[in-house]
C-alpha cells in the first residue's frame, strides 16, 4: 500500500531511497508517477481557480446589473439585454468617447475662436469696459491684424498645433455597449425618457406613449389646426418690435436681439416626462417581479420645447421685467437656504399645525386672459426701471408680446400640429412668472376671504408648493382651501395638515427638542423617494469642468443648507448668512 501512496509524492520517493527495498527501476516509474500526479495537481488547481473567478465575475456582473436596474424602469415589450441596461443606466447626458479625426478639426476651430477673441481684446483694450448686456448678441466681430508680436504668437501657436500628436481616446464603453447604443437608437418601437422628478431612465411602448399624449391632447386645452402661418406672425412682431424701437422702448442691442426672427422655422414639439413617482407599492413590486401585465400606463408631464420658436427670444425678455414682480412677493422662496432663514427667525407655539398644499396643474390651468390681467395689475413699468439699466416697455407692450407667446403656442406631436388654448406651457420661459403672479392673486384673495387670517404666523410659497404655519385648530385651516377650491374653476388645492412635522422642498420640519425649549422648528434635510442620485457618469467624455462645477454645486447645496441652520441657531438667528457662500467660492475642487 505504501508504494502506491501517489498522493504523498516526493516524500514516498524518499522513503524508498531510505529502505532501498526497491530496484532502480521500479523507483523512476515511482518518481515518474510522482510527478504526472503533480503537474496534473497543479493543472486541476489552475483550472479551479480559473473556474472559480469566471464564477466570480459572473456574481459579480449579476450584482453590477441588479443595481443598475435600479436606474433604469424597463415598462415596454422589449427585453434589454445586459449591454443595452449597462448604457441605459449611464445617463442619457452620457457622451461617448469622440473619434481623433474629429478632435484635431475640433481643436483648430477652437483655437481660431481663441485668436479672434485675442485680437478683440487687444482692439478694445484702451476702452472704458462696459457691464455685459442682458440681450446682447454676438457680433462675431474679426478686428484687423493686432501688434506683430501677439500676431506671431498666433502664427507659432497654429503652426505647433498643425503638427500636434493626437493620441487615440481611451473608449469609455465597451463594443458591447456601443452596438447596444446603436440597437436602442434603431428600434422604433420603443421611447426612452427621463422620469419626471427623478433620474431613472423609463422605457416605454410608443403606441402606449403616443396613446398618453392624445388623451392629454384630447382635452378642451389643445385642438388640432393647420400649420400656422408663420410669416404673418412674424411680420406682426416685427412691426410692434418696430414701433417699440422708435419710442425708445427699446435699446439698439435689445432690438438686435429680438429682431432675429428671419431664421425663425420651428414650431414647439411636445414630449411627455412620466410620473412614475405616482405609482403606488403593489405596481411598483409588479414592476420589480417583472409582472407588466397589470401595470398602468404612467401619466406623463407634459413639456412644450419651444427653442429656436417665435416666442423664444420674446418669453425671454418679457421674463426679464416679470421676476422683481416675483421677487417682491411676501410669500415668495427664493430656495431652501432662503426658507430655512426665515424659518429659523419664527417662534411658535406647541399648538401649531404645520401645513403644506400643492396646486394641481397650475400651468395648464390658467386661462390667458387670467395671466395677462394679473401681469398688468402688477406690473409697474416705473419700478421696472429701478432693478434694470435697459429702457422698460409701456403696459401695453408687454401684454402683446406676452399675448404673442401664449396664443401663437403651436406644438407637433404624432406627426400632427396642435394648438393650446388654455393654460401657460411648460416650457416656455415667461410661465413661471406669470402663473406666479396670478397663483400670488388667488392665495391673497384667499386669505381676505379667510376669517382666521390673523392666526397664520408663516405663508410661503415656491411655485405650485405652499406651506402654512397656523395657530389653530384642523378644522379652521381647512375652510382656508375649502375657499380656495371654490375660487377656481380649474385650479385645486391639495394639502397634508400635521402637528408634528411636514415635509417642505428637500427639508422635514419638526417638533423636536429645540422647539419645545425655543418654539424654534427643528429642521433636517429630506430626500425624496423618487431620489435615486443618478448623476452624470464620471466617465463621460465630458469637460473636467463641468465636474468640477458639479462637485463644487451639489457642496454648495447641501453644506450651505447645514451652514444656515447651525449658524443661525448659534447666533441668535442673525440673517447674514453670507458668510458660507464666500467661503466654499474659494474652493479649489479637484477631479
Amino acid at each position: 500500500m505504501e508504494v502506491f501512496d501517489v498522493m504523498n509524492g516526493w516524500s514516498l520517493y524518499r522513503k524508498l531511497l531510505v529502505r532501498q527495498h526497491y530496484s532502480q527501476s521500479f523507483l523512476d516509474l515511482a518518481i515518474k508517477m510522482a510527478r504526472r500526479f503533480n503537474r496534473s495537481h497543479k493543472i486541476k488547481q489552475a483550472k479551479t481557480r480559473a473556474n472559480n473567478k469566471i464564477a466570480q465575475r459572473k456574481r459579480q456582473q449579476i450584482t453590477k446589473i441588479t443595481n443598475l436596474k435600479t436606474a433604469v424602469l424597463n415598462l415596454s415589450n422589449y427585453n434589454l439585454n445586459d449591454s443595452e441596461i449597462t448604457i441605459l443606466a449611464k445617463g442619457l447626458k452620457f457622451i461617448p468617447s469622440p473619434r481623433v479625426y474629429n478632435t484635431r478639426r475640433n481643436i483648430m476651430k477652437d483655437f481660431l475662436e481663441f485668436a479672434r477673441k485675442l485680437r478683440c481684446k487687444y482692439h478694445f483694450h484702451k476702452k472704458e469696459e462696459k457691464k455685459m448686456h442682458p440681450f446682447r448678441v454676438n457680433s462675431g466681430f474679426v478686428p484687423e491684424k493686432a501688434s506683430a508680436a501677439l500676431e506671431s504668437y498666433i502664427d507659432k501657436t497654429r503652426l505647433e498645433l498643425t503638427s500636434l500628436y493626437i493620441r487615440k481616446y481611451h473608449q469609455n464603453i465597451s463594443n458591447e455597449e456601443r452596438k447596444a447604443l446603436t440597437t436602442l437608437k434603431q428600434n422604433k418601437d420603443i421611447i426612452i425618457k427621463k422620469a419626471d422628478k427623478s433620474n431613472t431612465i423609463v422605457i416605454l411602448n410608443r403606441q402606449k406613449y403616443i396613446a398618453e399624449g392624445m388623451r392629454q391632447l384630447s382635452s378642451n386645452h389643445y385642438r388640432e389646426v393647420d400649420f400656422p402661418n408663420l410669416t404673418a406672425i412674424k411680420e406682426k412682431v416685427q412691426d410692434r418690435l418696430n414701433d417699440m424701437h422708435e419710442k425708445g422702448s427699446l435699446d439698439e442691442e435689445t432690438f438686435k436681439y429680438l429682431s432675429c426672427l428671419d431664421k425663425v422655422q420651428n414650431i414647439g414639439y411636445l414630449y411627455l416626462l412620466p410620473k412614475i413617482h405616482k405609482f403606488d407599492k403593489e405596481t411598483l413590486d409588479n414592476i420589480a417581479n417583472g409582472d407588466l401585465h397589470n401595470v398602468p400606463n404612467p401619466t406623463g408631464r407634459p413639456i412644450i420645447s419651444q427653442i429656436g420658436t417665435v416666442g423664444e427670444k420674446i418669453g425671454r425678455f418679457c421674463d426679464y421685467f416679470l421676476k422683481p414682480i416675483v421677487h417682491n412677493q411676501n410669500t415668495y422662496i427664493r430656495d431652501t437656504a432662503d426658507f430655512i432663514t426665515k424659518i429659523e427667525k419664527l417662534r411658535l407655539s406647541r399648538e401649531c399645525l404645520l401645513v403644506s398644499y400643492d396646486v394641481t396643474s397650475m400651468y395648464t390651468n390658467m386661462t390667458f386672459d387670467e395671466l395677462l390681467r394679473a401681469v398688468k395689475r402688477a406690473y409697474d413699468p416705473s419700478d421696472a426701471q429701478g432693478h434694470t439699466s435697459i429702457p422698460c416697455p409701456d403696459v401695453r407692450d408687454l401684454l402683446f408680446l406676452l399675448h404673442t407667446v401664449l396664443d401663437n403656442n403651436y406644438l407637433e406631436f404624432n406627426d400632427k400640429i396642435y394648438k393650446q388654448t388654455i393654460g401657460a406651457a411648460m416650457g416656455a420661459v415667461p410661465s413661471p412668472e406669470m402663473c406666479d403672479i396670478r397663483m400670488f392673486e388667488i392665495t391673497q384673495e384667499i386669505t381676505d376671504n379667510f376669517i382666521h387670517r390673523n392666526k397664520i404666523i408663516y405663508h410661503g410659497r415656491y411655485r405650485d408648493d405652499g406651506i402654512i404655519l397656523f395657530e389653530g385648530n384642523k378644522e379652521e385651516i381647512e375652510n382656508f382651501f375649502s375657499i380656495g377650491n371654490a375660487l377656481h374653476k380649474l385650479l385645486k388645492l391639495t394639502y397634508q395638515i400635521s402637528d408634528s412635522s411636514i415635509v417642505f422642498l428637500d427639508t422635514e420640519l419638526y417638533k423636536g427638542k429645540r422647539f419645545i425649549e425655543t418654539g424654534i422648528l427643528d429642521i433636517k434635510s429630506y430626500v425624496k423617494p423618487t431620489n435615486n442620485f443618478h448623476y452624470l457618469h464620471r466617465n463621460s467624455a465630458h469637460s473636467p469642468s463641468v465636474f468640477r462645477g458639479f462637485m463644487k454645486g451639489e457642496r454648495i447645496k447641501n453644506y450651505g443648507t447645514l451652514a444656515i441652520m447651525v449658524y443661525l441657531h448659534q447666533t441668535s438667528h442673525n440673517s447674514n448668512v453670507t458668510f458660507w457662500k464666500e467661503d466654499i467660492n474659494k474652493l479649489k475642487l479637484t477631479q
